[in-house]
């Protein structure tokens, strides 16, 4: 049987209606369904309670990109670089993320995703590279096609990514703005841009628990390293795993700890 992979959305107003929505690009879908998963979308509960039922059902978490990390969440004071936040996206992320640590569940984080997971386990984050990191490269390319490569990423030797990619060198898109400063508790990173910044990350002690800071699933289709990502990934979700949930006050309470 296929697993299935929880991705969480993000929440906004349709264009043509003007009505809130919840909502994720396509790509990570696709991405997903291609390699043999069944991704379904967690929408942004008003009570998390929601999450009892949800949670036991699932083989893996994909947490997606989009908008910035409140500094809240890693006690830092908002920088001026800082764009749009959402705390209630935040709250269920957080106690998404907590769950899959403690339920030893395979995890992809991209962009976003990878940033969060490193908040989830005590790290914090770059507001803004271009004010905070000397030298850096521009990193969001926000104007130029998503699937367009910018620079490269130095993969480090003998790490799970060199495997699953099959180099140690590679070519990413680019569009962020934020990037892992201070590596949470367990997380190695794995690969960097040519200007240092964090752009690969594994936590060696989990399960499956990898993430790329480039997106890769706008690359996968012209790029089988990156396919080799989402199909390793499907592939241990599809492993048998003793699921021992945790009680929503648990998930609550472990998420709402400061960093």
């Amino acid at each position: 049987m296929r697993p299935l992979i929880g991705i969480p959305c993000h929440s906004g107003v349709g264009a043509e209606s003007d009505r809130p929505i919840f909502f994720n690009n396509i790509a990570y879908i696709r991405a997903v369904e291609t390699a043999g998963g069944v991704p379904i979308l967690i929408p942004i509960l008003d009570d998390l309670a929601g999450l009892q039922t949800l949670l036991p059902r699932l083989d893996g978490i994909l947490f997606s990109g989009g908008i910035d990390v409140h500094p809240r969440n890693y006690n830092e004071e908002p920088h001026p670089g800082l764009g749009k936040t959402n705390p209630q996206l935040d709250e269920l992320e957080l106690a998404l993320a907590h769950w899959v640590i403690n339920e030893n569940l395979p995890t992809l984080g991209i962009c976003r995703g990878m940033q969060m997971l490193n908040v989830s386990l005590g790290g914090n984050l770059y507001q803004d590279l271009e004010s905070q990191y000397p030298d850096s490269l521009k990193h969001p390319n926000w104007e130029l096609p998503r699937n367009q490569k910018i620079h490269n990423v130095k993969i480090q030797e003998a790490s799970r990514m060199e495997a699953l990619l099959g180099r140690n060198e590679i070519g990413v898109n680019s569009l962020h703005h934020q990037a892992i400063k201070q590596p949470g508790t367990g997380v190695i990173i794995t690969g960097r841009a040519e200007d240092g910044v964090a752009e690969l990350m594994e936590v060696p002690e989990h399960r499956f628990m990898l993430a790329a800071q480039c997106h890769p699933e706008e690359l996968w289709n012209d790029e089988p390293a990156w396919k080799n990502l989402f199909e390793a990934f499907i592939d241990e979700c599809s492993r048998p795993l003793v699921k021992q949930i945790h009680t929503v006050s648990d998930i609550l309470s472990v998420s709402a700890r400061p960093a």
